[in-house]
């Protein structure tokens, strides 16, 4: 009997310690990589990838997406959508206060849509185009309402450029004027209703942040989180070996392996609704690539595979026009060309560019973004592309000066780029729309405009797959842009940094470190 009772007295104080171990600890500083600076801290303003990846620390978002791109509750606890599909009703938690101390209600969250409505340049207005009102029924009640239904509202409340802002802070004059958005001192030291406070940023060196113990959905664990800018990935790799950071959030692909072979480092990969693709500038005047045949020359003189295997290596090649993580509305038969060195040579003799005495047709200049997935694509491009007389000029720069040149200017004639495609097929319209803000390649077609508008107002899976199926049928056919592969996204951290935001999946979103800790 007594020696039955030391065995189970054995398992208990085990499973004690067991369960002691992982529970969490509270305290300690988080040390992130992190890729670049933010453009600013108004998260709603402008495309700012950079700062994305931070403004999930310190801003909210009535729905938000976590790690599987599922719509999850944030500041919403509940909504339902109408019948007809014309009104939108969130239903919002109670008690949330900004980092200021004041209460934030459906008032704030009417300034903050408002706002990004009337500002065309904001990434997220292209969504509310079809929004005729927005309305605060009472403190913790807010309503959408439609011209018609728009299937793809909530997925994309839940993904780029929504995050709800303190109107007590923006909604300001000055000299009797109201004071805009971009130019509010607040864009500087941001208020927000996350789960950590901002401190400080030092341009090009870091971003500290301090833990905010209202945080709606608990007290976080994590006492502060500092950002490290380290845009180069080698030196956030020797950053993370050498003990500076915990997590990586700038990873090369090179480096994996190396990752890998460390016992007390974290290695995940995941597949991801986002695609590496190089972009032609299509409305560039004068320019080869105006024309459609050049457009398929270049395509027939590249290897996507070699392309791949070389500079991108983890996730998988892609030939399609939309990304088959969202596999309803991937069309598996609309695919670019493959490579055919005769024909791409072919058609650059159709289009009148024969080779000169240098042996080139032209010259072309790539302009691309600092990394070395990066600088390898477009080495390998160059190469490949040089075999049939196109020559390449390489221009590579950092994020914020990239999108002013590309982006904003249009000042290039080849470039490579990923992002984000989901959570909807309607992302197309920001990459393939006539005005899209992603648009790099200025391409323009009225019919896949047209199918783009109705595959948005039905609600059918069956009936809107028949439009995108059809978007990406012309798309291969006019083929402004050459897919090359799908996105992995990769998490690389130390092995004490507990319950990161891809292990939560269902409970917190995408970059908000609300329940990290670290077991050290």
């Amino acid at each position: 009997m007594a020696k039955r009772f030391v065995v189970v007295l054995f398992i208990a104080v085990v499973c004690a310690f067991l369960f002691a171990a992982e529970k969490p600890k509270k305290g300690g500083t988080l040390v992130i990589a992190h890729w670049s600076d933010p453009i600013s801290f108004n998260p709603d303003a402008k495309t700012d990838d950079a700062g994305n990846g931070i403004y999930g620390c310190i801003f909210s978002k009535l729905v938000a997406l976590d790690a599987d791109y599922n719509v999850i509750p944030d500041l919403a606890e509940s909504w339902e959508v109408s019948p007809d599909g014309l009104t939108y009703t969130f239903h919002l938690r109670k008690g949330v206060k900004w980092h200021d101390g004041k209460p934030c209600t459906a008032e704030d969250a009417v300034w903050t849509f408002s706002q990004i409505k009337s500002h065309p340049e904001a990434p997220a207005s292209k969504h509310f185009e079809k929004v005729t009102s927005i309305e605060a029924v009472d403190d913790y009640t807010l309503v959408f309402r439609m011209s018609q239904p728009q299937a793809p509202f909530i997925g994309f409340l839940a993904w780029y450029g929504t995050w709800v802002m303190p109107k007590h802070i923006y909604d300001i004059t000055k000299d009797g004027s109201p004071v805009d958005w971009i130019d509010n001192p607040a864009n500087q030291k941001p208020i927000g209703t996350g789960p950590f406070k901002f401190v400080e940023w030092v341009k090009g060196s870091h971003v500290t942040l301090q833990k905010n113990a209202d945080y709606f959905m608990g007290e976080p664990y994590l006492d502060r989180i500092v950002f490290k800018i380290i845009p180069d990935q080698d030196t956030a790799q020797q950053a993370l070996l050498a003990g500076e950071v915990d997590v990586n959030n700038n990873v090369s692909n090179v480096h994996i392996p190396i990752y890998q072979k460390i016992p007390d480092i974290v290695v995940l990969q995941k597949p991801a609704p986002s695609r590496y693709y190089m972009g032609f500038n299509v409305a560039r005047r004068p320019s080869p690539f105006n024309n459609p045949k050049v457009r398929f020359a270049a395509a027939y003189a590249l290897n996507r595979q070699e392309i791949f295997d070389k500079a991108i290596k983890y996730g998988s090649v892609s030939d399609g026009f939309y990304t088959p993580a969202i596999p309803w509305a991937y069309n598996s038969s609309a695919k670019a060309p493959s490579q055919d060195i005769k024909m791409a040579e072919k058609l650059l003799d159709e289009a009148g560019y024969p080779r000169g005495k240098d042996g080139y047709r032209f010259e072309v200049t790539l302009v691309y973004f600092q990394g070395q997935v990066w600088r390898d694509m477009a080495t390998i491009i160059k190469e490949q592309l040089d075999k049939v007389g196109i020559k390449v000029k390489l221009e590579e720069y950092e994020i914020a000066a990239y999108i002013e040149k590309c982006l904003k200017g249009g000042d290039f004639d080849l470039t490579v780029l990923n992002g984000f495609q989901g959570p909807d097929p309607d992302n197309l319209k920001l990459r393939v729309g006539t005005g899209g803000d992603i648009n790099v390649m200025g391409y323009s077609s009225k019919e896949v405009d047209e199918l783009l508008d109705k595959g948005a107002t039905v609600s059918e899976i069956s009936k809107r797959q028949q439009y995108y199926f059809k978007v990406q049928e012309i798309l291969a056919q006019d083929l402004p842009f050459y897919p090359i592969g799908e996105v992995a996204a990769n998490y690389v951290h130390k092995k004490y940094v507990k319950d990161m935001p891809y292990q939560l999946t269902g409970k917190i979103a995408l970059n908000n470190f609300a329940k990290t800790w670290l077991d050290k």
